[in-house]
């Protein structure tokens, strides 16, 4: 089969040779100034001016009608009152213009005459076979022309979502959490009240992008359901797709008819159809993005059952809650897992799930405990709770005053002797031979384990054969060896020990503990082939690297967790899952 019609309809709008910005402006106070300057600061292209009333605009020459660009135009941008868009709109045609963004508003979402108004554009633009994006939209951004063509300065980034949201403030909200949170988009189209292209027609068009691996997208309402539908399946078949639809409430019904001129329809009806698409359905813009980096970073789990290792016996309920709730299995661990589990923790640990070491300062019983669960045919995914913010605790709180430290009994140094051998140590770790790593690990692992109480041979090689892997697999950046005299300088390798010194230690520490985890989370992900959904103990969105994102709290993971088995059971209905 051949690409589908939309990709060629569509593909002069997401990769335009030239622009034109109609109604651009040098009164920095109105949207035809910040749509032309987004537009002229990121496109490569050719991007031209109209504007009848000056001649120059930010230093480039303003035509008064498009029809009087002397070169071709692939798309127009309409920054301009309502009323003049369908002359415009004749212009264009006139043009040869193959695509539009109708930026402005006054259309359908205004009542029976913006609706006429909107029809009118409708019939201009498919006379010249123009498909346009609008009206009433915040504009679009294509990763492939590195085209940013806002009415907002909108910071985002390229990345492997796609985005189509008929809300232009949700969509600024979405897009800038995703920059703060590292992850980008390589399509995010702002498309107002979809007079041209429906909603199904954008998401059919990501799912042909080989750049494209996750599709989001906010509804307030469709033209037509059972297209939307039957489309939709197609693509769901092959990647995700995640909805935002407000109008459970009859408050938010008549907020989306005002704003978008949709009709929101019985959310149940919506919540059929979005099961029959394969569509994953979320409450809120935050759990929009969540499940989005779910899918990114994690495979899909086989099952309902999951574990969940907590550091503190509270949050870990709060976690089992949140599971519970969300239709997750929080499963009884079999009894040969809890007495190994026994070998590791404490007496007072919770002997159950979730695996609670209840306060246990053994930080290697709790790095190796996941393998234990993860190797189990019961366990389908597991929660691990805290360390992924590790680094975020105050270094001075974990060791004692400089004047007690001096009188203490000296102990070993794993990060001393690791960097006052890094000249050498470096070329082992960057050669991949998991053997000769673990030469090196194995006796710093010993040293670890000494220093914080642990004197347990097995536990101690387990860590280190975990930790040679994941340095020999390149997950573990050990690029930091390369430099031994500053590290030295850093860690301070003389006998005078002050406040400064150890807290650049504890520093050191905390950052190499949450290397590790991140390096030992994907490799137990690609061995187990299961979920691993990390958390941290605070509401701060932490930063997406290597595949590797801590979610805010249980309860988010546990939502995120249960979207993946929903998509995984649609699959499995359709004959589309296959376990590995």
């Amino acid at each position: 089969m051949g690409r589908p019609a939309i990709v060629t309809e569509l593909e002069p709008l997401f990769n335009p040779r030239s622009i034109a910005v109609i109604g651009a402006t040098n009164d920095w106070n109105k949207w035809g100034f910040s749509t032309f300057n987004s537009t002229l600061n990121s496109f490569e292209g050719k991007v031209y001016p109209v504007n009848n009333r000056v001649t120059d605009i930010l230093g480039h020459p303003a035509f008064k009608r498009v029809i009087d660009i002397p070169e071709p135009v692939d798309l127009a941008v309409f920054v301009v009152p309502a009323t003049e868009v369908p002359s415009v709109m004749e212009d264009c045609v006139a043009k040869g213009v193959k695509s539009g963004v109708i930026i402005s508003a006054g259309f359908a979402e205004t009542g029976e005459e913006g609706r006429k108004l909107q029809d009118e554009v409708v019939r201009i633009a498919r006379k010249g076979g123009i498909r346009f994006v609008g009206p009433n939209c915040m504009g679009f951004w294509s990763a492939s022309s590195n085209l940013r063509a806002f009415m907002v300065p909108l910071a985002i980034q390229e990345g492997p979502l796609a985005f189509v949201t008929q809300g232009g403030n949700i969509g600024v909200a979405v897009t800038m959490s995703a920059y703060s949170r590292g992850v980008g988009f390589y399509r995010y189209v702002s498309c107002g009240c979809t007079a041209d292209i429906p909603i199904e027609d954008y998401i059919e068009y990501f799912a042909e992008d080989p750049q494209v691996r996750v599709i989001l997208t906010y509804i307030e309402g469709l033209e037509d359901g059972k297209r939307f539908t039957e489309k939709v399946r197609q693509v769901t078949r092959k990647k995700p797709v995640i909805a935002l639809k407000p109008g459970r409430t009859e408050a938010a019904a008549k907020a989306i008819a005002s704003h978008s001129g949709e009709l929101a329809g019985l959310s149940e009806i919506y919540d059929k159809a979005f099961a029959k698409a394969g569509v994953v359905r979320v409450e809120t813009p935050e759990e929009l993005l969540d499940v989005a980096i779910g899918f990114l970073t994690q495979p899909l789990p086989r099952g309902r059952n999951v574990a969940i290792i907590t550091p503190g016996g509270s949050y870990g309920v709060l976690c089992a809650d949140a599971c519970a709730s969300d239709g997750l299995n929080v499963v009884r661990l079999p009894e040969d897992t809890i007495a190994a589990l026994d070998k590791i923790f404490p007496p007072r640990w919770s002997r159950g799930n979730p695996v609670d070491p209840a306060g246990d300062r053994n930080f290697i019983a709790y790095l190796t405990a996941p393998g234990k669960l993860l190797k189990l045919d019961e366990i389908d995914s597991l929660i691990f709770m805290g360390f992924a913010n590790f680094g975020n605790f105050d270094p001075l709180s974990w060791a004692p005053p400089p004047e007690v430290l001096q009188r203490l009994p000296r102990l070993p140094d794993p990060f001393a002797k690791l960097i006052e051998h890094a000249s050498q140590i470096s070329p082992v770790f960057r050669s991949g031979d998991e053997s000769l790593i673990y030469q090196i690990v194995q006796p710093i692992a010993s040293m670890f384990g000494t220093v914080i109480g642990i004197r347990d041979r097995e536990q101690t090689d387990e860590f280190a054969s975990l930790v040679s892997a994941a340095i020999a697999s390149g997950k573990i950046d050990t690029s930091f060896l390369d430099n031994p005299a500053q590290l030295a300088t850093s860690y301070g390798l003389s006998s005078e020990v002050d406040s400064s010194l150890i807290r650049s230690r504890m520093q050191m520490f905390n950052r190499g503990i949450s290397a590790i985890v991140r390096a030992l989370s994907l490799q137990w992900s690609e061995r187990y082939g299961k979920p691993i959904l990390h958390t941290t103990f605070t509401e701060d969105l932490p930063r997406m690297e290597d595949s590797f994102y801590p979610y805010p709290s249980g309860s988010r993971a546990a939502r995120v967790l249960a979207k993946l088995v929903e998509y995984k059971e649609y699959l499995e209905r359709e004959g589309l899952y296959r376990r590995e």
